[in-house]
């Protein structure tokens, strides 16, 4: 009983001595809480006109491939030298010869032939000229089988087809030299001295080095962006620049060729949306003050299309889009709003046009939060640590 009554003064007195440590200890420094905001980069909008460039992948390509046949039937007995895949040859030069010998005798009779002819028709015109005079003395009616007129008519055609004849024997002979039909490279080579050839075999190949083709597949969106030269539209195809790379795999050695949207091809692919088109680039070979190598045939290409200008449109980097499409930008007190934009084609490998939905000045976050809510405030990253900024123009960022 007594030791129950004991608890009381020592709990009290435990009380008091812990109320006077309390008392005369020092007191407890106030700590400010800050607000842990999420950090953004952002950058400012910049309004200005942008040039569309439409990309594409393709091959070069001849615009003229030709196969060189012979046209006449005969026992090839010359080649020019050397005559082989890679030989270039000029517009005219002869390349091959066909034995002469029968296409010479030809000539000679259809001269033959056209001689007789000719005297044939002298004497027809004569003896018309002749009994047309003894006619008049009559007073009479002429008759014109006896003036000669069916005669006369004979031998004017005899001769005509004479003339014909000799004409065409004297082509078959100029057919014995078969000369290239244009300047260019030799492909292949399909026939050697001593065979022999039938009108229409092929002899050899030959392209072009005036003109190359690049053909590409262009995106039905470019449809709207690009001056196209479709049949009728009497516009003419915008330039186009042609690039290559050269060395191995990893080399950034590149060259260029200027070229021209010339024609589009066809109809567009009901499967890929893509419609055909045909760019040339003038003389694929020419030697280049810089070294550039010539555009070889079968070479892949990139090619970068001139489109149309627009204005008031931004470039927004891949970056800054979500995944619905939208973008954020931070308003003056620094919260976050959400946007919609048209973008509407890529501005470069890192970027895309923009012509709708942002204002020249204003703050896009380069890489948005993965959580974020309209009106969330943010912390614009540069800005002093624990600082609650008020807004204004922030630093330019990526």
């Amino acid at each position: 009983m007594f030791r129950r009554f004991l608890f009381v003064p020592i709990l009290l007195g435990g009380v008091a001595a812990v109320a006077l440590l309390v008392a005369l200890g020092p007191e407890p420094e106030a700590q400010e809480i800050e607000a842990s905001l999420p950090e953004v980069q952002v950058q400012t909008v910049r309004l200005d006109t942008q040039r569309v460039r439409v990309h594409a992948d393709g091959t070069a390509r001849p615009a003229r491939r030709t196969r060189v046949a012979a046209q006449v039937a005969g026992e090839i007995v010359w080649a020019a030298d050397p005559l082989r895949a890679g030989a270039s040859v000029e517009e005219g030069i002869a390349l091959f010869r066909i034995r002469q010998t029968p296409y010479a005798q030809a000539v000679a009779e259809a001269r033959s032939r056209l001689a007789e002819a000719e005297l044939r028709l002298l004497r027809e015109r004569a003896a018309a000229e002749l009994a047309r005079t003894e006619w008049q003395r009559t007073g009479m009616e002429p008759d014109p089988l006896a003036l000669g007129a069916p005669q006369l008519q004979a031998a004017e055609e005899g001769a005509a087809a004479a003339r014909a004849a000799l004409a065409s024997a004297d082509e078959d002979f100029d057919n014995t030299e078969v000369r290239a039909p244009h300047a260019g490279l030799v492909v292949s080579r399909s026939a050697e001295v001593g065979e022999w050839v039938a009108p229409g075999r092929s002899l050899l190949e030959l392209f072009s080095l005036d003109v190359f083709e690049v053909r590409v597949s262009l995106p039905d969106a470019a449809l709207a962006l690009v001056d196209l030269p479709f049949p009728g539209s009497g516009r003419r195809g915008p330039g186009a620049r042609v690039t290559a790379t050269f060395g191995p795999p990893n080399a950034e050695v590149r060259w260029a060729w200027e070229g021209r949207l010339t024609r589009m091809e066809g109809e567009m692919d009901p499967a890929t949306r893509f419609v055909p088109a045909v760019i040339e680039v003038a003389r694929p070979y020419q030697q280049a003050p810089d070294g550039r190598p010539p555009l070889v045939a079968g070479m892949f290409v990139q090619v970068e299309i001139e489109g149309k200008e627009f204005g008031e449109v931004a470039a927004v980097p891949v970056s800054a889009f979500r995944a619905d499409g939208t973008v954020l930008v931070v308003d003056g007190e620094d919260r976050i709003r959400i946007r919609e934009v048209d973008a509407f084609w890529p501005a470069h490998e890192t970027a895309l046009l923009v012509r709708s939905g942002l204002r020249a000045g204003e703050r896009l976050v380069v890489f948005p939060p993965s959580l974020v809510a309209e009106g969330m405030r943010v912390r614009i990253a540069g800005s002093p640590d624990g600082a609650l900024p008020s807004g204004g123009n922030a630093p330019e960022g990526c």
